[in-house]
């Protein structure tokens, strides 16, 4: 008889082992995907009332949350138009307003992680507060250069 207790295995480790076998099975999941058929946004629907949310696109290919994720990635590159928000999931767009309505949630999301890298810089910000000449990140350059081009399109 064992006196001393096996260790439990560490929660999702054996998910995780089936997920690789699956993986290695199929081959590469980026190889099995054409952004050219639209592998994701074959399954959406145009209008924010018709949107999916990642579990139900997770059903709907087989997928991991992970690959869909990179699927839409590569989808989008591709202008294939994948429009999401956080109450609707993610769907075609409906409308122009539905279109700017995802893309001003974009960049603004793009101007908060700008903001946290150049505070992991060091450069402290305070909202009005007027700041000395610094050398400008390149980051804060590309972020300036889009502001230019959206103020010329508006």
């Amino acid at each position: 008889m064992r006196k001393s207790k096996k260790k439990a295995r560490h929660a999702g480790s054996a998910a995780r082992q089936a997920e690789r076998k699956r993986h290695l099975a199929s081959g590469n999941f980026r190889d099995n995907c054409t952004t050219s058929q639209g592998s994701v946004s074959r399954h959406l629907l145009a209008g924010q009332e018709n949107g999916l949310h990642l579990s139900d696109l997770v059903r709907l290919t087989g997928w991991t949350e992970r690959e869909v994720r990179h699927q839409i990635h590569l989808e989008r590159r591709q202008h294939i138009p994948i429009l999401s928000n956080n109450k609707d999931g993610y769907f075609l767009p409906g409308s122009p307003q539905e279109r700017a309505a995802c893309v001003r949630s974009m960049r603004h999301r793009a101007g908060e992680i700008l903001a946290a890298a150049r505070a992991i810089e060091g450069h402290p910000e305070i909202e009005g507060q007027v700041s000395m000449v610094w050398p400008m990140p390149e980051a804060e350059q590309y972020e300036q250069t889009e502001n230019a081009i959206s103020e010329k399109t508006v």
